[in-house]
């Protein structure tokens, strides 16, 4: 019985030993791991986190958005490695970038999911248009304490400095950083200074990157 116990248990440190060698690394690009503390998870049998697991949420309101849904104002759509080199940036010191993360508050919790490194959240309801009716002075000053905009107190704001804002919401099914964005375009925010990043938080965590919990 011994013999037999022991057998068992070599053959089980020997099917744990493969398992570990065969365990393939998860890098950001083929060469590169890390960038400003953000990697990949590394077990090759991760899963989604649950918070983002559903693939059939209700449209209306959770619908595919386009690639650019603020046509013809050309605000670029951008990917991942675009995030991340902007995350980079910005841990480094740039002050003239800044990670919007235009999700309601809740959002940012662990089970929720957590967020970006090096964001900060504004929801996308502080600056949309109900927000500018309610608390017009509340709106601005979010752009000038947050996004460097400049009131010089002549009714016309001066984006001359803005910072550039790299906005996500949840995913390509979300409306709330395209709401933030398009209630920026109105406020006059120039479209080159603002980034829809479309994957959102379910693209993040589909490729297994770090999260923060607010």
């Amino acid at each position: 019985m011994k013999l037999k116990t022991l057998v068992v248990s070599a053959a089980s440190v020997a099917l744990l030993a493969s398992t570990v060698v065969t365990a393939k690394p998860v890098g950001i690009t083929p060469t590169v791991m890390e960038i400003a503390g953000i990697s990949r998870n590394q077990d090759n049998k991760a899963k989604i986190h649950p918070a983002f697991a559903l693939t059939s949420r209700k449209c209306p309101p959770f619908c595919i958005q386009p690639t650019n849904p603020f046509a013809p104002a050309k605000v670029d759509t951008i990917s991942e490695l675009d995030m991340i080199h902007a995350a980079r940036d910005v841990a480094n010191g740039d002050k003239t970038k800044l990670l919007m993360d235009n999700r309601t508050p809740v959002w940012t919790s662990a089970k929720k999911g957590g967020t970006m490194p090096h964001s900060v959240n504004i929801p996308f309801n502080t600056i949309n248009g109900k927000a500018v009716a309610k608390d017009p002075d509340a709106v601005i000053d979010i752009l000038t304490k947050r996004f460097g905009v400049i009131d010089n107190g002549s009714g016309i704001l001066d984006f001359s400095k803005a910072k550039t804002l790299y906005m996500f919401c949840n995913g390509a099914w979300c409306g709330q950083s395209p709401a933030g964005i398009r209630a920026l375009l109105k406020l006059g925010y120039p479209e080159h200074k603002l980034k829809y990043y479309r994957g959102g938080m379910n693209a993040w965590h589909q490729f297994g990157l770090t999260t923060v919990s607010k």
